[in-house]
């Protein structure tokens, strides 16, 4: 008999993935624990094993799909079963089928002589059967009703594709009534309803000024029409950097806070000590430098609690370092930095920058930061306005560090000399913070990292 074989949450709390390859084909046998397919989440590679032993029927899923929890990935029958078997079976039912017909036939006929006298009592049926689609349709639409109010829905019937295009047109899959074989939606379901949908908009749509945007995105034109384009789905790691970036800038009123540092004996501390503590970059001794700035500013190290109202204060120091990788910008999380002296935060940093690059990374690898550093320093220029990680309330941006004529002493006694620069920019959650507080924060900072010897004794 076949059986469906449908995604499911591994356990990380994932919603969609993106079909990377497909190991199987129709009519393979597989044993159970064999891999049949590759996912992409929004943060990391996962493949998929059967949890069966037996023949793959067909697979519904291709390469590049987008699929989400409870989505069939492919039918499947278990064991050995012969044709012979399907035959009877088949049989079976026609002969079942059959019966039914003849049954239905039977009871056509005793309908027509009973005709005359179901006429008669035709009145009193219709207004009960009246009353009955009345309550009917009530219970109905307060079980819709308790469905939205936080019941929870069931998945529905509908190949990936059509998912994709009911996201797509912004269709809600619950709300059509499928035409497909065995209650499935199908594309042309969806295409309806969108159609009917955006009737309904255009029909409801208020006036729209300059004064209040509509906050639907225009549609693009064909650009085609100008000359040759490509287009490129948009993939796992950079739809979730699109989707986050867009609420955090849609839901924070980010304010920027700039200055620049004076790393100049923070470079040669450095340089001297990067031999004996391995790979020691500025990165990590900021890692060192910004924990002792959290600890005297504990507003930073929170989070807004929005729908209670309440900041959340963290006493643990996990910082996020934003690595830039070939399929997007990825976090991963140094924890306890406190608790950890530069040699040992110099390896573990280099060593999840690999790991990120290998595309190994866990969801808990990049869960649990209390803000967020990203340098783009090496890459060039001179100041940079980043985005905050939600549900941080804080992101330190660290551009290119350049040496600098600088001029000591007073208007009449003074001297040049070359210092290196580091421009710096916080950006901060103003429902959380202040511009005062901000400039406070990274004043604590820089005379910080003017002391580097003090960074070697934090532990």
């Amino acid at each position: 008999m076949s059986k469906e074989f449908k995604f499911t949450d591994p356990g990380e709390g994932l919603q969609e993935a993106e079909i990377l390859e497909i190991h199987v084909s129709d009519g393979d046998s597989v044993s159970e624990g064999d891999i049949a397919i590759s996912l992409e989440t929004d943060k990391a590679t996962t493949e998929i094993p059967v949890p069966f032993t037996g023949t793959i029927e067909e697979v519904k899923v291709s390469e590049g799909d987008t699929v989400e929890v409870g989505d069939v990935l492919m039918t499947y029958s278990e064991g050995e079963e012969s044709g012979e078997s399907e035959e009877e079976e088949s049989g079976q039912q026609e002969e079942s089928s059959d019966s039914e017909q003849e049954e239905t036939e039977q009871a056509a006929e005793s309908s027509d002589q009973d005709k005359e006298s179901q006429e008669q009592e035709a009145s009193g049926q219709k207004q009960a059967e009246s009353q009955q689609e009345q309550s009917k349709s009530g219970g109905e639409k307060k079980g819709k009703e308790k469905q939205q109010s936080g019941g929870e829905q069931q998945p529905v019937a509908a190949a990936p594709s059509t998912r994709r295009l009911a996201r797509e047109k912004g269709v809600d899959l619950h709300s059509i009534e499928p035409s497909g074989k065995q209650g499935r939606v199908t594309a042309e379901d969806v295409e309806a309803a969108a159609g009917e949908q955006e009737q309904r908009s255009e029909q409801e749509r208020p006036t729209t000024s300059l004064l209040t945007p509509s906050t639907v995105p225009p549609q693009v034109p064909d650009f085609s029409q100008w000359g040759e384009v490509e287009r490129e789905p948009l993939r796992s790691i950079r739809r979730a950097t699109a989707r986050n970036m867009a609420q955090s800038w849609a839901q924070v009123p980010h304010v920027f806070h700039e200055d620049v540092a004076d790393i100049t004996e923070l470079e040669r501390f450095r340089r001297a000590h990067e031999v004996k503590h391995g790979k020691l970059t500025v990165t990590v001794l900021m890692m060192k430098a910004l924990v002792a700035v959290l600890k005297r500013f504990p507003r930073f190290n929170a989070s807004l609690d929005v729908q209670n109202q309440e900041i959340v204060y963290k006493h643990y120091f996990h910082i996020g370092l934003a690595v830039a990788t070939e399929r997007g910008l990825l976090v991963p999380v140094i924890r306890d930095v406190d608790r950890k002296s530069v040699t040992e935060l110099a390896a573990e940093s280099a060593d999840m920058a690999q790991k990120t690059r290998n595309g190994e990374l866990s969801r808990a690898d990049m869960s649990g930061g209390c803000i967020t550093i990203t340098n783009p320093g090496s890459m060039g220029g001179s100041s940079l306005t980043p985005l905050i990680n939600l549900p941080q309330v804080a992101i330190l941006g660290m551009a290119q560090a350049r040496l600098q004529p600088v001029a000591e002493g007073d208007l009449d006694d003074y001297r040049i000399t070359a210092r290196l620069h580091l421009p710096l920019v916080l950006g901060f959650d103003h429902r959380v913070n202040d511009g005062a507080e901000a400039a406070q924060f990274v004043t604590a900072l820089i005379d910080t990292l003017a002391d580097p010897e003090s960074l070697l004794m934090a532990v």
